[in-house]
């Protein structure tokens, strides 16, 4: 998600998202944004999930006139798309997910498509229940990950005094890397040397290297996964974050129970350490602790 006020919709203000210059690799421009939100927007999408699965033509059939040169590109991709599929995709399910990486002009299906989940309005997701459909009828058939996943972007203070706010978030549609040096390389070069890096565990995020515009290493991540923090560090030389929040099981809302408040990030922390009781990549209590980067 880009960057947003802490207003009406009580979601967690994003760090500033760093547009690239124009490169190849899409997915490390897909992983500049931090893809998490106090709401579960795959509530947004209930029962898009009944959708009859049918061709890529036909779940975009609402977007002609709307994304330009549509037709066309969904012809590219349906040529171009890994298919035949060892992971058993149809071919409109690999299109699905190739057109999503595509880029052309200013405005193509991945930009649509995020500007209807920014919204958090259902009506404007409705249009795009068949596509999600088909969509997500392939990317289930991809390997999950099996490690963390990374996404990353500059600073920002006001990601971090709502997320301490708030900390029952949950993910959003998005990607990631699994290399977090690519990303804290291009940060640091972009955006200055303060960043946020968010390492993602046990979360719904699918392989899509074979399957994406330029096969890049790409994980696609599903909304709704609820997060925790597992652990949180804070570097002592340029106060860059790095978080790694781990998937949680959907059970029913428990009043949270924090032991310590998350630490205000200042230019200089004094060291203390804690650690999580719980194994880094086991359910753990949401209650934030901090490692300083020594």
């Amino acid at each position: 998600m880009g960057a947003a006020c802490c207003g009406s919709k009580h979601e967690v203000v994003q760090p500033t998202t760093i547009d690239p210059p124009p490169r190849d690799d899409g997915a490390l421009k897909r992983s500049l944004k931090i893809g998490i939100n106090q709401n579960d927007q795959s509530k947004l999408i209930d029962g898009y999930q009944y959708e009859p699965i049918v061709s890529l033509e036909e779940a975009l059939q609402s977007f002609h006139g709307q994304i330009d040169r549509l037709a066309a590109n969904i012809k590219e991709a349906k040529t171009r798309c890994h298919f035949p599929s060892e992971h058993n995709l149809t071919r409109d399910e690999s299109a699905a997910i190739y057109i999503y990486t595509m880029r052309w002009a200013d405005q193509c299906v991945f930009d649509h498509l995020q500007t209807a989940w920014k919204s958090e309005d259902r009506a404007q997701l409705q249009p795009w229940f068949k596509y999600l459909r088909l969509f997500r009828s392939g990317l289930n058939k991809l390997p999950n990950a099996k490690k963390e996943v990374w996404q990353g972007a500059a600073f920002d203070h006001r990601f971090m005094d709502q997320l301490e706010a708030n900390p029952v978030v949950y993910t959003t549609m998005g990607s990631c890397l699994v290399a977090p040096d690519e990303l804290k390389e291009f940060l640091r070069e972009h955006a200055g040397k303060k960043i946020i890096l968010v390492g993602y565990g046990l979360i719904d995020a699918r392989a899509a290297t074979a399957y994406t515009a330029h096969q890049s290493k790409e994980y696609i991540v599903w909304p709704g996964t609820k997060l925790g923090v597992a652990e949180y560090l804070v570097s002592e030389d340029d106060g860059s974050v790095t978080l790694h929040m781990v998937g949680q099981p959907n059970k029913p809302e428990q009043p949270i129970q924090q032991s310590r408040p998350l630490p205000k990030l200042k230019e200089k922390e004094v060291p203390k350490h804690f650690k999580c009781a719980n194994t880094p990549f086991s359910p753990c209590s949401l209650s934030m602790r901090y490692l300083i980067i020594l």
